[in-house]
Protein backbone atom coordinates (compact mmCIF):
# COMPACT_ATOMS: atom_id res chain seq x y z
CA UNK A 1 0.00 0.00 0.00
CA UNK A 2 2.91 2.67 1.03
CA UNK A 3 4.29 1.99 -3.00
CA UNK A 4 0.71 3.88 -3.68
CA UNK A 5 1.16 7.09 -1.39
CA UNK A 6 3.21 9.27 -3.77
CA UNK A 7 0.89 8.70 -6.67
CA UNK A 8 -2.29 9.30 -4.57
CA UNK A 9 -0.76 12.33 -2.53
CA UNK A 10 0.17 14.03 -6.42
CA UNK A 11 -3.36 13.06 -7.15
CA UNK A 12 -4.84 14.74 -4.54
CA UNK A 13 -3.08 17.64 -5.20
CA UNK A 14 -3.33 18.29 -8.75
CA UNK A 15 -7.38 17.87 -8.46
CA UNK A 16 -7.87 19.81 -4.85
CA UNK A 17 -5.49 22.76 -6.04
CA UNK A 18 -5.43 22.93 -9.82
CA UNK A 19 -8.62 21.20 -11.52
CA UNK A 20 -11.28 21.73 -8.90
CA UNK A 21 -9.88 25.91 -8.68
CA UNK A 22 -9.51 26.43 -12.30
CA UNK A 23 -13.25 25.16 -12.84
CA UNK A 24 -14.28 27.07 -10.73
CA UNK A 25 -13.13 30.57 -11.29
CA UNK A 26 -14.18 29.66 -15.14
CA UNK A 27 -17.93 28.88 -14.13
CA UNK A 28 -17.91 32.34 -12.14
CA UNK A 29 -15.74 34.21 -14.00
CA UNK A 30 -16.27 32.86 -17.57
CA UNK A 31 -12.78 32.98 -17.55
CA UNK A 32 -9.39 30.70 -16.94
CA UNK A 33 -7.05 30.65 -14.13
CA UNK A 34 -4.36 29.72 -16.66
CA UNK A 35 -2.76 32.92 -17.83
CA UNK A 36 0.74 32.11 -18.53
CA UNK A 37 0.16 32.78 -22.44
CA UNK A 38 -1.23 36.16 -22.12
CA UNK A 39 1.81 37.68 -20.68
CA UNK A 40 4.55 38.87 -23.16
CA UNK A 41 7.33 37.72 -21.49
CA UNK A 42 8.59 34.45 -23.28
CA UNK A 43 10.21 32.99 -19.54
CA UNK A 44 6.18 33.05 -18.72
CA UNK A 45 5.48 30.69 -21.23
CA UNK A 46 8.48 28.59 -20.65
CA UNK A 47 7.66 28.94 -16.92
CA UNK A 48 4.21 27.23 -17.60
CA UNK A 49 5.39 24.64 -20.10
CA UNK A 50 7.89 23.66 -17.99
CA UNK A 51 5.50 23.26 -14.01
CA UNK A 52 3.36 21.58 -16.01
CA UNK A 53 6.18 18.49 -17.43
CA UNK A 54 7.19 18.65 -14.45
CA UNK A 55 3.93 17.46 -12.58
CA UNK A 56 3.03 15.20 -15.20
CA UNK A 57 6.89 13.52 -14.68
CA UNK A 58 6.04 12.86 -11.20
CA UNK A 59 2.33 11.89 -12.04
CA UNK A 60 3.99 8.76 -14.41
CA UNK A 61 7.19 8.14 -11.67
CA UNK A 62 4.78 7.85 -9.15
CA UNK A 63 2.12 5.38 -10.74
CA UNK A 64 5.31 3.35 -12.06
CA UNK A 65 6.26 2.79 -8.53
CA UNK A 66 2.97 1.54 -7.60
CA UNK A 67 2.71 -0.78 -10.84
CA UNK A 68 6.28 -1.91 -10.71
CA UNK A 69 7.72 -1.19 -7.00
CA UNK A 70 10.01 1.33 -5.71
CA UNK A 71 12.90 -1.26 -6.12
CA UNK A 72 12.29 -1.29 -9.70
CA UNK A 73 12.82 2.54 -9.94
CA UNK A 74 15.76 2.77 -7.59
CA UNK A 75 14.13 4.64 -4.99
CA UNK A 76 15.74 4.42 -1.69
CA UNK A 77 14.66 2.16 0.80
CA UNK A 78 12.69 3.49 3.36
CA UNK A 79 10.78 2.84 6.67
CA UNK A 80 6.86 2.83 5.71
CA UNK A 81 6.02 5.34 8.13
CA UNK A 82 8.68 7.17 6.28
CA UNK A 83 6.22 7.33 3.60
CA UNK A 84 2.77 8.20 5.65
CA UNK A 85 5.13 11.19 6.81
CA UNK A 86 5.28 12.16 3.61
CA UNK A 87 1.62 11.63 2.85
CA UNK A 88 1.11 13.95 5.75
CA UNK A 89 3.12 16.74 4.40
CA UNK A 90 1.75 16.44 1.10
CA UNK A 91 -1.52 16.40 2.15
CA UNK A 92 -0.99 19.46 4.92
CA UNK A 93 1.04 21.42 1.76
CA UNK A 94 -2.25 20.82 -0.47
CA UNK A 95 -4.52 22.13 2.68
CA UNK A 96 -2.25 25.45 2.84
CA UNK A 97 -2.54 25.65 -0.91
CA UNK A 98 -6.17 24.96 -1.02
CA UNK A 99 -6.84 27.61 2.31
CA UNK A 100 -4.53 30.56 -0.08
CA UNK A 101 -6.55 30.12 -3.03
CA UNK A 102 -9.47 30.71 -1.27
CA UNK A 103 -8.66 33.67 0.00
CA UNK A 104 -7.18 34.96 -2.99
CA UNK A 105 -10.90 34.85 -4.22
CA UNK A 106 -11.31 36.16 -7.54
CA UNK A 107 -7.59 37.39 -7.64
CA UNK A 108 -6.10 34.21 -8.27
CA UNK A 109 -4.25 32.76 -11.51
CA UNK A 110 -1.80 30.29 -12.63
CA UNK A 111 1.09 32.99 -14.31
CA UNK A 112 0.84 36.97 -14.38
CA UNK A 113 -1.92 38.05 -15.46
CA UNK A 114 -1.94 41.17 -17.94
CA UNK A 115 -5.62 42.59 -16.69
CA UNK A 116 -5.51 44.19 -12.58
CA UNK A 117 -6.17 42.21 -9.85
CA UNK A 118 -6.86 42.83 -6.00
CA UNK A 119 -3.20 43.09 -3.72
CA UNK A 120 -4.64 40.27 -1.44
CA UNK A 121 -3.15 40.97 2.51
CA UNK A 122 -5.45 38.92 4.56
CA UNK A 123 -5.64 35.40 5.86
CA UNK A 124 -2.19 33.22 5.64
CA UNK A 125 -1.11 36.29 2.78
CA UNK A 126 -1.02 38.36 6.40
CA UNK A 127 2.06 36.62 7.10
CA UNK A 128 2.88 35.23 4.10
CA UNK A 129 3.33 36.72 0.32
CA UNK A 130 3.46 33.08 -1.24
CA UNK A 131 1.25 30.48 0.66
CA UNK A 132 0.28 28.90 -2.33
CA UNK A 133 4.24 28.68 -3.66
CA UNK A 134 4.68 27.49 0.10
CA UNK A 135 1.80 24.86 0.23
CA UNK A 136 3.50 23.30 -3.19
CA UNK A 137 6.76 23.12 -1.95
CA UNK A 138 5.72 21.47 1.08
CA UNK A 139 3.52 18.80 -0.92
CA UNK A 140 6.37 18.43 -3.19
CA UNK A 141 9.22 17.62 -0.04
CA UNK A 142 5.71 15.29 1.39
CA UNK A 143 6.07 13.35 -2.35
CA UNK A 144 9.93 13.48 -2.04
CA UNK A 145 9.98 11.65 1.42
CA UNK A 146 7.32 8.91 0.22
CA UNK A 147 9.28 8.61 -3.46
CA UNK A 148 12.87 9.17 -1.97
CA UNK A 149 15.34 9.09 -5.39
CA UNK A 150 17.75 10.91 -7.12
CA UNK A 151 14.98 12.16 -9.92
CA UNK A 152 12.50 12.92 -7.44
CA UNK A 153 15.15 15.19 -5.51
CA UNK A 154 16.22 16.53 -8.85
CA UNK A 155 12.28 17.54 -9.36
CA UNK A 156 11.79 19.45 -6.43
CA UNK A 157 15.58 21.25 -6.71
CA UNK A 158 14.24 22.08 -10.04
CA UNK A 159 10.71 23.60 -8.62
CA UNK A 160 12.44 25.44 -6.09
CA UNK A 161 14.46 27.26 -8.16
CA UNK A 162 12.13 27.66 -11.28
CA UNK A 163 9.42 28.95 -8.35
CA UNK A 164 11.98 31.21 -7.32
CA UNK A 165 12.22 32.81 -10.43
CA UNK A 166 8.67 32.46 -10.84
CA UNK A 167 8.09 34.64 -7.48
CA UNK A 168 10.59 37.17 -8.79
CA UNK A 169 8.49 38.55 -12.01
CA UNK A 170 5.53 38.24 -9.59
CA UNK A 171 6.86 40.48 -7.03
CA UNK A 172 8.57 42.97 -9.89
CA UNK A 173 5.25 42.78 -11.73
CA UNK A 174 3.04 43.90 -8.58
CA UNK A 175 5.28 46.10 -7.54
CA UNK A 176 4.87 48.50 -10.51
CA UNK A 177 1.13 47.47 -10.32
CA UNK A 178 0.37 48.48 -6.50
CA UNK A 179 3.13 50.80 -5.83
CA UNK A 180 3.50 51.82 -2.06
CA UNK A 181 0.91 49.53 -1.07
CA UNK A 182 2.78 46.53 -2.45
CA UNK A 183 6.00 47.82 -0.84
CA UNK A 184 4.70 47.92 2.54
CA UNK A 185 3.29 44.51 2.66
CA UNK A 186 6.81 43.19 1.34
CA UNK A 187 8.46 45.05 4.32
CA UNK A 188 6.37 43.34 6.97
CA UNK A 189 5.75 39.79 5.40
CA UNK A 190 8.53 37.11 4.24
CA UNK A 191 8.62 34.99 1.16
CA UNK A 192 7.69 32.08 1.63
CA UNK A 193 7.91 31.47 5.93
CA UNK A 194 6.55 34.22 8.02
CA UNK A 195 10.07 35.65 9.26
CA UNK A 196 12.34 34.93 5.75
CA UNK A 197 12.46 36.97 2.71
CA UNK A 198 11.09 40.45 3.59
CA UNK A 199 11.98 43.19 2.05
CA UNK A 200 13.52 46.24 2.11
CA UNK A 201 11.86 48.18 -1.04
CA UNK A 202 10.15 50.97 -1.95
CA UNK A 203 7.30 51.47 -4.76
CA UNK A 204 8.47 50.65 -8.15
CA UNK A 205 7.18 53.44 -10.76
CA UNK A 206 4.00 52.37 -12.23
CA UNK A 207 3.56 50.59 -15.28
CA UNK A 208 4.05 52.34 -18.56
CA UNK A 209 2.12 51.74 -21.74
CA UNK A 210 3.25 50.59 -25.18
CA UNK A 211 3.31 53.60 -26.36
CA UNK A 212 5.33 55.61 -23.53
CA UNK A 213 9.03 56.29 -23.90
CA UNK A 214 10.45 53.70 -22.12
CA UNK A 215 9.21 49.85 -21.25
CA UNK A 216 7.98 49.04 -18.04
CA UNK A 217 6.13 46.47 -16.47
CA UNK A 218 2.46 44.63 -17.31
CA UNK A 219 -0.68 44.94 -15.04
CA UNK A 220 -1.87 42.50 -14.08
CA UNK A 221 -1.39 39.67 -11.31
CA UNK A 222 -0.25 36.22 -11.85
Amino acid sequence: MSDWIPFFALLAYLVVAVVLPTAILSLRQGRSAFVFHREANPWQRAMGLGFFALFLGLVGWSLLQGLLGPATLGVWPRPPAIAWLGAGLALAGTAITLAAQRQMGASWRIGIDDRPTALVTHGLYRWVRNPIFSGMLLSLAGFVLACPAWPTVAVWVVMMAGIVVQVRLEERHLAGVHGEAWAAWARRTGRFLPPIGRMCCRAAEPPRRSGDAAPGLRSGKG
